[in-house]
């Protein structure tokens, strides 16, 4: 009687080890990208000329001033998709899926925890002054308290949604 029952302890233990593995040992793909994605949601779209670009931006750290934003991000402080030198999002779209990733962005993602995550829009022909946030992304609907967003290694986090309205824009962080 002792023999079936640890024939039967051993036949579950191993049965339940086994439905963990998905891929077996199957290499690790080191190319699987990290970062997030979402939908961005716009109304009350402004005139064409004061809308000339829109990104994603991922800060490390909230902005304190608009002087330092340049600045911030040359030295790796926040990453921007689509990435710099290339076009930015759609415009004057209803809604718009976006995944942002460390392979589509300048500077790259990292897998780290970002607190201030905004849909930037350049106003004006400044490409180093005339920014300001027209969206930031919150788990707080109808705030505009910025969500933290840890970015996790080889995994893309769904569900980052943020909404953009033009005739309501959240305010800068700074004075």
């Amino acid at each position: 009687m002792t023999i079936a029952r640890l024939f039967t302890v051993l036949a579950c233990l191993a049965l339940l080890l086994s439905a963990g593995c998905d891929d077996g040992l199957a290499p690790f793909d080191e190319s699987q990208p990290s970062g997030f994605s979402g939908l961005i949601r716009f109304r009350n779209w402004p005139p064409p000329d004061s809308v000339q670009e829109l990104r994603v931006v991922a800060f490390f750290e909230i902005p304190s001033d608009s002087a330092g934003l340049f600045n911030v991000l040359l030295a790796g402080g926040a990453a921007v998709y689509p990435a710099v030198g290339t076009k930015g999002l759609a415009q004057y779209v209803d809604s718009l899926p976006y995944t942002f990733t460390n392979i589509e962005s300048s500077p790259s993602l990292q897998v780290a925890e970002y607190k201030y995550i905004v849909i930037a829009q350049k106003y004006g022909s400044n490409i180093f002054a005339d920014w300001k946030p027209a969206g930031v992304y919150t788990i707080k609907p109808g705030t505009f308290e910025p969500a933290t967003l840890r970015v996790l290694y080889h995994r893309i986090i769904p569900g980052i949604n943020i909404d953009v309205d033009f005739h309501n824009p959240p305010p800068k962080p700074w004075k």
